[in-house]
Protein backbone atom coordinates (compact mmCIF):
# COMPACT_ATOMS: atom_id res chain seq x y z
CA UNK A 1 0.00 0.00 0.00
CA UNK A 2 0.74 3.41 -0.53
CA UNK A 3 2.00 5.82 2.41
CA UNK A 4 2.36 9.62 2.29
CA UNK A 5 4.50 11.66 4.35
CA UNK A 6 3.99 15.09 4.80
CA UNK A 7 5.95 17.46 7.61
CA UNK A 8 5.63 21.38 6.42
CA UNK A 9 8.97 23.27 4.96
CA UNK A 10 11.10 19.80 4.92
CA UNK A 11 8.92 17.24 2.74
CA UNK A 12 5.35 16.43 0.64
CA UNK A 13 6.34 12.97 -0.12
CA UNK A 14 4.00 9.99 -1.05
CA UNK A 15 5.87 6.60 -2.24
CA UNK A 16 3.74 3.63 -4.51
CA UNK A 17 5.05 -0.34 -3.96
CA UNK A 18 2.38 -2.42 -5.27
CA UNK A 19 2.13 -3.12 -8.93
CA UNK A 20 -1.12 -1.56 -10.14
CA UNK A 21 -0.39 1.42 -7.72
CA UNK A 22 2.95 1.77 -9.79
CA UNK A 23 1.36 1.44 -12.93
CA UNK A 24 -1.61 3.94 -12.00
CA UNK A 25 0.53 6.43 -10.44
CA UNK A 26 3.17 6.05 -13.69
CA UNK A 27 0.23 6.43 -15.87
CA UNK A 28 -1.53 9.48 -14.86
CA UNK A 29 -1.25 12.95 -16.79
CA UNK A 30 -0.36 14.87 -13.71
CA UNK A 31 2.90 12.95 -13.01
CA UNK A 32 5.70 14.06 -14.66
CA UNK A 33 9.52 13.12 -14.60
CA UNK A 34 10.86 16.50 -14.18
CA UNK A 35 11.23 17.85 -10.59
CA UNK A 36 10.22 21.16 -9.91
CA UNK A 37 11.64 21.45 -6.23
CA UNK A 38 8.68 22.85 -5.00
CA UNK A 39 7.52 21.43 -1.74
CA UNK A 40 9.86 21.09 0.88
CA UNK A 41 13.73 21.30 1.53
CA UNK A 42 14.11 17.15 0.24
CA UNK A 43 12.06 18.12 -2.52
CA UNK A 44 14.18 20.95 -3.61
CA UNK A 45 17.37 18.40 -2.41
CA UNK A 46 16.26 15.89 -4.71
CA UNK A 47 15.09 18.11 -8.09
CA UNK A 48 18.78 19.73 -7.66
CA UNK A 49 20.44 15.75 -7.79
CA UNK A 50 18.71 15.67 -11.34
CA UNK A 51 19.20 19.03 -12.94
CA UNK A 52 23.19 18.09 -13.39
CA UNK A 53 21.80 15.29 -16.10
CA UNK A 54 21.43 18.33 -18.55
CA UNK A 55 23.73 19.48 -21.27
CA UNK A 56 25.67 22.88 -21.46
CA UNK A 57 22.60 23.77 -24.12
CA UNK A 58 19.48 22.92 -21.92
CA UNK A 59 18.85 19.02 -23.52
CA UNK A 60 18.23 16.32 -20.51
CA UNK A 61 19.20 12.99 -20.54
CA UNK A 62 15.78 10.34 -21.67
CA UNK A 63 14.98 9.04 -18.70
CA UNK A 64 14.37 12.54 -17.08
CA UNK A 65 12.05 13.70 -20.29
CA UNK A 66 8.43 13.92 -19.49
CA UNK A 67 6.07 12.93 -21.54
CA UNK A 68 5.04 16.08 -23.51
CA UNK A 69 8.32 16.60 -24.32
CA UNK A 70 8.38 16.83 -28.23
CA UNK A 71 11.64 15.33 -28.81
CA UNK A 72 10.71 12.11 -26.23
CA UNK A 73 8.33 9.84 -28.19
CA UNK A 74 10.86 10.64 -31.45
CA UNK A 75 13.69 9.62 -29.93
CA UNK A 76 12.59 7.16 -27.59
CA UNK A 77 10.86 5.23 -30.68
CA UNK A 78 14.30 5.49 -32.94
CA UNK A 79 16.16 3.64 -29.93
CA UNK A 80 13.79 0.99 -29.70
CA UNK A 81 13.81 -0.03 -33.50
CA UNK A 82 17.70 0.25 -33.11
CA UNK A 83 17.61 -1.85 -30.44
CA UNK A 84 15.36 -4.38 -31.53
CA UNK A 85 17.59 -5.76 -33.85
CA UNK A 86 18.60 -8.46 -31.06
CA UNK A 87 20.24 -10.96 -32.71
CA UNK A 88 22.63 -8.78 -34.50
CA UNK A 89 23.46 -6.73 -31.63
CA UNK A 90 24.38 -10.18 -29.72
CA UNK A 91 26.66 -11.06 -31.90
CA UNK A 92 28.61 -7.80 -31.91
CA UNK A 93 28.96 -8.02 -28.13
CA UNK A 94 29.70 -12.24 -28.33
CA UNK A 95 33.30 -11.32 -26.93
CA UNK A 96 31.57 -9.25 -23.90
CA UNK A 97 28.65 -12.00 -23.12
CA UNK A 98 31.74 -15.07 -23.17
CA UNK A 99 33.63 -13.23 -20.81
CA UNK A 100 30.37 -12.41 -18.46
CA UNK A 101 29.66 -16.39 -19.08
CA UNK A 102 33.10 -17.02 -17.72
CA UNK A 103 32.74 -14.65 -14.98
CA UNK A 104 29.15 -16.57 -13.67
CA UNK A 105 30.76 -19.87 -14.22
CA UNK A 106 34.09 -19.28 -12.36
CA UNK A 107 33.13 -16.56 -9.69
CA UNK A 108 36.20 -14.64 -11.59
CA UNK A 109 37.33 -12.17 -14.72
CA UNK A 110 40.28 -10.31 -15.77
CA UNK A 111 38.67 -7.66 -15.01
CA UNK A 112 35.63 -6.20 -13.10
CA UNK A 113 32.16 -7.50 -14.40
CA UNK A 114 30.69 -3.87 -14.03
CA UNK A 115 33.77 -2.80 -16.50
CA UNK A 116 32.58 -5.42 -19.08
CA UNK A 117 28.84 -4.96 -18.36
CA UNK A 118 29.47 -1.48 -19.38
CA UNK A 119 31.31 -2.17 -22.63
CA UNK A 120 28.83 -4.40 -23.62
CA UNK A 121 26.26 -1.80 -22.94
CA UNK A 122 28.03 0.80 -25.03
CA UNK A 123 28.56 -1.18 -27.89
CA UNK A 124 24.96 -1.62 -28.70
CA UNK A 125 25.47 1.98 -29.52
CA UNK A 126 28.63 2.14 -31.00
CA UNK A 127 30.46 -1.41 -32.23
CA UNK A 128 34.04 0.39 -30.82
CA UNK A 129 33.27 1.73 -27.56
CA UNK A 130 35.93 0.84 -24.81
CA UNK A 131 34.85 1.02 -21.65
CA UNK A 132 38.04 1.16 -18.54
CA UNK A 133 38.04 0.88 -14.70
CA UNK A 134 37.79 4.61 -14.83
CA UNK A 135 34.91 4.86 -16.59
CA UNK A 136 33.45 2.32 -14.55
CA UNK A 137 34.17 4.28 -11.47
CA UNK A 138 32.64 7.46 -13.24
CA UNK A 139 29.41 5.57 -13.59
CA UNK A 140 29.78 4.49 -9.86
CA UNK A 141 29.74 7.61 -8.95
CA UNK A 142 26.76 9.17 -10.78
CA UNK A 143 25.09 6.24 -9.13
CA UNK A 144 26.03 7.12 -5.75
CA UNK A 145 24.92 10.92 -6.47
CA UNK A 146 21.59 9.67 -6.97
CA UNK A 147 20.98 7.80 -3.98
CA UNK A 148 22.98 8.93 -1.68
CA UNK A 149 22.60 11.56 1.58
CA UNK A 150 23.67 15.07 1.60
CA UNK A 151 26.50 14.66 2.98
CA UNK A 152 28.10 12.05 0.51
CA UNK A 153 26.76 14.34 -2.41
CA UNK A 154 28.51 17.51 -1.13
CA UNK A 155 31.50 16.03 -1.47
CA UNK A 156 30.86 14.49 -4.41
CA UNK A 157 30.32 17.58 -5.86
CA UNK A 158 32.71 19.53 -3.87
CA UNK A 159 35.73 16.79 -5.06
CA UNK A 160 34.99 17.41 -8.35
CA UNK A 161 34.38 13.38 -9.00
CA UNK A 162 30.79 14.83 -9.84
CA UNK A 163 31.91 16.77 -12.90
CA UNK A 164 34.70 14.87 -13.89
CA UNK A 165 32.35 11.55 -13.93
CA UNK A 166 29.53 13.13 -16.07
CA UNK A 167 32.49 14.47 -18.57
CA UNK A 168 33.72 10.98 -18.86
CA UNK A 169 30.56 9.27 -19.16
CA UNK A 170 29.55 11.75 -21.66
CA UNK A 171 33.00 11.56 -23.56
CA UNK A 172 32.91 8.04 -23.66
CA UNK A 173 29.36 8.22 -25.36
CA UNK A 174 30.18 11.00 -28.22
CA UNK A 175 27.59 13.27 -26.74
CA UNK A 176 24.57 10.75 -26.80
CA UNK A 177 22.50 11.20 -24.01
CA UNK A 178 20.95 7.76 -24.83
CA UNK A 179 23.64 5.77 -24.41
CA UNK A 180 25.07 8.23 -21.45
CA UNK A 181 22.13 7.58 -19.48
CA UNK A 182 22.86 3.43 -20.59
CA UNK A 183 26.05 3.14 -19.77
CA UNK A 184 26.10 5.38 -16.83
CA UNK A 185 23.16 4.82 -15.18
CA UNK A 186 21.05 1.76 -16.26
CA UNK A 187 23.43 -0.67 -16.45
CA UNK A 188 23.35 -0.95 -12.74
CA UNK A 189 20.97 -3.15 -13.02
CA UNK A 190 22.72 -5.22 -15.31
CA UNK A 191 25.39 -5.15 -13.21
CA UNK A 192 23.09 -6.86 -10.04
CA UNK A 193 22.07 -9.15 -12.61
CA UNK A 194 24.93 -10.86 -13.36
CA UNK A 195 26.23 -10.57 -9.69
CA UNK A 196 22.43 -12.71 -9.19
CA UNK A 197 23.36 -15.01 -11.68
CA UNK A 198 27.14 -15.60 -9.98
CA UNK A 199 25.79 -16.35 -6.74
CA UNK A 200 22.63 -18.67 -8.40
CA UNK A 201 25.53 -20.96 -10.31
CA UNK A 202 27.42 -21.71 -7.12
CA UNK A 203 24.28 -23.44 -5.71
CA UNK A 204 24.69 -27.34 -6.42
CA UNK A 205 24.27 -28.29 -9.92
CA UNK A 206 21.87 -24.75 -11.16
CA UNK A 207 24.41 -24.02 -13.87
CA UNK A 208 23.50 -27.45 -15.74
CA UNK A 209 20.32 -27.46 -14.69
CA UNK A 210 18.22 -24.21 -14.66
CA UNK A 211 17.80 -23.37 -18.84
CA UNK A 212 18.79 -19.92 -19.49
CA UNK A 213 15.29 -18.27 -19.97
CA UNK A 214 14.39 -19.49 -16.37
CA UNK A 215 17.90 -18.30 -14.90
CA UNK A 216 17.06 -15.12 -17.06
CA UNK A 217 13.93 -14.52 -15.00
CA UNK A 218 14.88 -15.26 -11.99
CA UNK A 219 17.75 -12.60 -11.85
CA UNK A 220 16.26 -9.48 -13.89
CA UNK A 221 16.24 -6.66 -11.77
CA UNK A 222 14.45 -3.49 -12.19
CA UNK A 223 15.55 -0.13 -10.65
CA UNK A 224 15.00 0.11 -6.99
CA UNK A 225 13.06 2.98 -7.08
CA UNK A 226 12.14 6.18 -9.32
CA UNK A 227 11.25 9.67 -8.76
CA UNK A 228 8.45 11.59 -10.24
CA UNK A 229 6.36 14.59 -9.15
CA UNK A 230 3.09 15.21 -9.06
CA UNK A 231 2.26 18.91 -10.85
CA UNK A 232 -1.50 18.93 -9.43
CA UNK A 233 -3.58 17.00 -6.77
CA UNK A 234 -5.62 14.20 -7.75
CA UNK A 235 -6.16 10.31 -7.51
CA UNK A 236 -4.33 7.70 -9.61
CA UNK A 237 -6.13 5.03 -9.70
CA UNK A 238 -6.41 4.09 -5.63
CA UNK A 239 -3.92 6.98 -4.89
CA UNK A 240 -4.63 10.50 -3.91
CA UNK A 241 -1.75 12.87 -4.60
CA UNK A 242 -1.21 16.25 -3.77
CA UNK A 243 0.25 18.66 -5.66
CA UNK A 244 3.76 18.98 -5.62
CA UNK A 245 4.55 16.13 -4.25
CA UNK A 246 7.42 13.62 -4.73
CA UNK A 247 6.48 10.78 -5.56
CA UNK A 248 8.76 7.52 -5.43
CA UNK A 249 7.55 4.53 -7.75
CA UNK A 250 9.15 1.13 -5.44
CA UNK A 251 9.71 -0.47 -9.12
CA UNK A 252 11.87 -3.33 -7.91
CA UNK A 253 9.47 -4.06 -4.92
CA UNK A 254 6.62 -4.26 -7.21
CA UNK A 255 8.37 -6.35 -10.22
CA UNK A 256 8.74 -8.95 -7.86
CA UNK A 257 4.56 -9.23 -7.25
CA UNK A 258 4.22 -9.21 -11.15
CA UNK A 259 4.96 -12.38 -13.36
CA UNK A 260 5.50 -10.52 -16.72
CA UNK A 261 9.52 -9.83 -16.93
CA UNK A 262 8.21 -6.44 -18.84
CA UNK A 263 7.12 -4.53 -15.55
CA UNK A 264 11.30 -4.03 -15.31
CA UNK A 265 10.62 -1.90 -18.23
CA UNK A 266 7.55 -0.29 -18.29
CA UNK A 267 6.94 -2.52 -21.44
CA UNK A 268 3.43 -1.52 -22.32
CA UNK A 269 3.65 2.36 -20.76
CA UNK A 270 4.53 5.34 -22.52
CA UNK A 271 7.75 5.60 -21.09
CA UNK A 272 9.38 2.02 -21.79
CA UNK A 273 12.57 1.47 -21.85
CA UNK A 274 13.63 0.73 -25.31
CA UNK A 275 15.97 -2.34 -24.31
CA UNK A 276 13.46 -4.10 -22.86
CA UNK A 277 13.85 -6.98 -25.44
CA UNK A 278 17.51 -6.38 -25.78
CA UNK A 279 18.34 -6.62 -22.23
CA UNK A 280 16.22 -9.94 -21.36
CA UNK A 281 18.51 -11.81 -24.16
CA UNK A 282 21.68 -10.42 -23.21
CA UNK A 283 20.97 -12.43 -19.79
CA UNK A 284 19.78 -15.35 -21.22
CA UNK A 285 22.88 -15.75 -23.00
CA UNK A 286 25.42 -14.99 -20.92
CA UNK A 287 24.00 -17.70 -18.92
CA UNK A 288 24.05 -19.56 -21.80
CA UNK A 289 28.04 -18.75 -22.39
CA UNK A 290 27.98 -19.77 -18.69
CA UNK A 291 26.57 -23.22 -19.43
CA UNK A 292 29.12 -23.87 -22.85
CA UNK A 293 31.87 -26.01 -20.26
CA UNK A 294 29.53 -27.39 -17.30
CA UNK A 295 28.05 -31.04 -18.20
CA UNK A 296 28.25 -30.99 -21.94
CA UNK A 297 25.83 -28.11 -22.00
CA UNK A 298 25.82 -25.75 -24.37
Amino acid sequence: MAFTIIIPGIVRLVAVKTPDEVLAVNDAGMVARSLSGRGGLVNRSTAAKLAVFRTPDGDIWPAFRDRLDPLRAAHQAALEAALSDVGPLLQRIAREIAELGGYVREGAAHRAAGVIVQQAVGRLFFADYAASEESYDAACTLQTWLSAGPPRTFWIRRSGALQTSLDRIMELSRGDMACAHATGLAMANIVRSIELMRKLARHGDNLATIEPQDAMARTLRAPARVVREARDGGRAGPIRLRARSLVLLAVESARRQYPDPGFAFFANAWNRCPAHSIVPALLADVWKAARTDVGGCA
